[in-house]
């Protein structure tokens, strides 16, 4: 199998996780229904993945060495798969549901970490920098295929959904063996990055990698978070088309994944993509002090983009941060805290938007791009040699 070929079977399994996130998210209100739920109760569905990640990311990022990768990624489809079919055939009541939603987040968590670790593993530098950097669309593009595909099948029931969710996993497991080899280094660019972090080393710079992410994603989660209720309660949209004008800001960041591959492969340098976040407080101002609901659209959009942009350059510098040897490990920190991220993210904007108001969400983002553009600088500045920061 190609590495071309390799690539897109580690990416489509990080698009099945993401899916996985967000499977429930279009029959919400049928399964709380369903099993007599509270909506906060309900909104645990999607979240306990997400806790789960926050609480274990990094530990199985340290036993998922670059040699086990292939097997966490496979055992990882066979957790989503065949906990989505259980839930579908025997989930009768509530707890079962919870029970096999943990099973199902730690096959997530399991993906998350092994895909970015094979994608540092291949041997070809521009193709390595391209997988990486479309690592970081994987979860809006799952997310979107969850709400397209789930709105589909809305009349067939949450039951049929999840049978073919899971179906997708466990078909792409008998690809897994044929993907990307374990310790494909194959040029001096990568030995140096494996030295730029020797064993031993406290990795400051992938902890500040970490932290960068967890700012940046913590600022586009609280805006698709919060723009609904945005543009019903302060632009007079119905919740119906604030909902589906939300779902097209989530999923240009995309676009954004997709342009840093592209400026990456033209030689744009990391640092470069990282200081686009700087322009986030003028789109928040844009999202939150625009008199017009189409101009906060359009900037919402532009903000996604650029978390986007910045997200992916995360993945891409990974080898770069850790060595091709220490990525499992440093995704599964970068997973971990960013999930600590987007957990906090919501409410803090959400608390400061009521003790002061929607326009305080300006400072605040500027705050926390400034503060994370920092961090990814000088998680790349102070990890790398000369020769592998020009590579």
């Amino acid at each position: 199998m190609s590495e071309r070929t390799s690539v897109s079977v580690v990416l489509a399994a990080g698009v099945l996780a993401a899916v996985s996130l967000g499977k429930f998210s279009p029959f919400l209100d049928e399964v709380r229904h369903g099993f007599d739920l509270s909506l906060t109760a309900a909104g645990w569905l999607t979240s306990s993945i997400t806790v789960v990640a926050a609480a274990a990311a990094t530990a199985v990022g340290r036993w998922s060495a670059a040699e086990r990768s292939r097997p966490v990624l496979a055992w990882g489809l066979v957790a989503i798969g065949v906990s989505g079919l259980l839930t579908s055939v025997l989930v009768e009541v509530a707890w079962q549901l919870y029970a096999l939603r943990l099973v199902e987040a730690v096959g997530y968590v399991a993906i998350m970490v092994a895909g970015p670790s094979l994608l540092a593993q291949v041997k070809d530098h521009a193709v390595r920098r391209w997988a990486l950097a479309l690592w970081g669309m994987c979860i809006p593009a799952g997310l979107a295929v969850a709400a397209a595909v789930g709105g589909l099948l809305a009349g067939a029931g949450w039951r049929a959904w999840l049978v073919t969710a899971a179906l997708a996993s466990l078909l792409l497991i008998p690809l897994v063996p044929w993907t990307v080899s374990p310790w494909n280094t194959g040029s001096q660019a990568d030995d140096e990055r494996s030295d730029a972090c020797p064993p031993g080393h406290p990795r400051a710079a992938v902890w500040l990698l970490a932290g960068g992410f967890a700012l940046i994603t913590m600022v586009g989660l609280a805006v698709v978070t919060m723009l609904p209720v945005f543009l019903s309660a302060e632009q007079g949209l119905s919740p119906g088309r604030a909902g589906a004008l939300t779902s097209i800001v989530a999923a240009s960041s995309i676009l954004g994944s997709v342009a840093a591959g592209y400026l990456l492969q033209r030689g744009t340098r990391s640092v470069s993509l990282f200081a686009s976040a700087l322009v986030m407080p003028l789109l928040g101002a844009g999202i939150f002090l625009a008199p017009l609901w189409s101009a906060c659209f359009v900037a919402a959009v532009l903000l996604m983009v650029v978390n986007g942009i910045v997200v992916a350059t995360v993945f891409a510098v990974l080898p770069t941060v850790s060595g091709v040897a220490g990525a499992a490990r440093a995704a599964g920190t970068v997973t971990q805290v960013g999930s600590l991220g987007t957990l906090l993210g919501p409410p803090l904007f959400g608390t400061t938007r009521e003790l002061i108001g929607w326009w305080a969400a300006v400072p605040l983002v500027l705050t926390v791009a400034l503060v994370g553009v920092v961090a990814l600088s000088a998680a790349v500045r102070s990890s790398t040699t000369p020769a592998a920061s020009e590579a």
